[in-house]
């Protein structure tokens, strides 16, 4: 599995799984921990802070200030992930080939950019956060259709096929963004060995469809 597999389990996890009124649920229960079992295994877990890195954290609207450990302590693992706070515990130069690759779109869309922006870091957690925000708006908007409507309606059909079009069209041409989400999330993009995962980091490598539907069946 590779970091790009990290990512569609968490786009699908948070648009389907994530609410509330679901998160007790079997289907997210399993897709909570195949996630965390990845990031775990992608040294994207908070058992991969480095503890020589100190921040300050404001609560929105509050004067309260927290330090970097007391604010990761209100955190889960997925929380650590899609804040990109694992950001702050990775060498910039990590990210060298990311970085490489937006100064130098940058110096092509832009005749004169300015030296004193262009010679400073980048964030690339500001890029991870855009990004994945897009990322799961897009996800929403291209989610297939789940199947035949009740009753055979024809016009509704007909609006679902022209939907399914479109979102044909733009799942063909996500794949610049995911290959940057994907070099941000594993910049070496690893392949771990499902085995490995399974054994190591406790993936439980089960059937989902089966247990969607076994949920759906019962709650519908």
């Amino acid at each position: 599995m590779t970091g790009k597999d990290l990512l569609y389990k968490y786009l699908d996890y948070k648009y389907l799984w994530s609410n509330s009124d679901r998160l007790n649920e079997k289907p997210s229960i399993i897709r909570r921990q195949q996630l965390n079992s990845l990031l775990d295994a992608f040294g994207l877990s908070k058992k991969h802070v480095n503890p020589l890195v100190q921040m300050k954290y404001f609560l929105s609207g509050r004067k309260e200030e927290l330090n970097r450990s007391q604010h990761l302590n209100k955190l889960s693992d997925i929380q650590y992930f899609e804040q990109g706070e694992f950001l702050n515990d990775r060498e910039y130069d990590v990210n060298k080939e990311l970085i490489i690759r937006a100064l130098d779109k940058i110096k092509e869309l832009y005749k004169n950019p300015p030296e004193n922006r262009m010679n400073r870091p980048i964030h690339i957690g500001w890029m991870f956060n855009d990004l994945m925000n897009f990322r799961q708006e897009i996800f929403k908007v291209a989610y297939p259709w789940g199947g035949m409507d009740e009753g055979f309606a024809v016009g509704l059909i007909y609006s679902k096929y022209l939907q399914s079009e479109l979102k044909k069209t733009i799942n063909e041409n996500l794949n610049k963004i995911d290959e940057t989400l994907w070099l941000i999330i594993d910049p070496q993009k690893r392949e771990i060995d499902l085995e490995t995962i399974k054994s190591e980091f406790q993936y439980p490598d089960v059937d989902l469809e089966e247990i969607d539907l076994n949920w759906k069946i019962e709650n519908y």
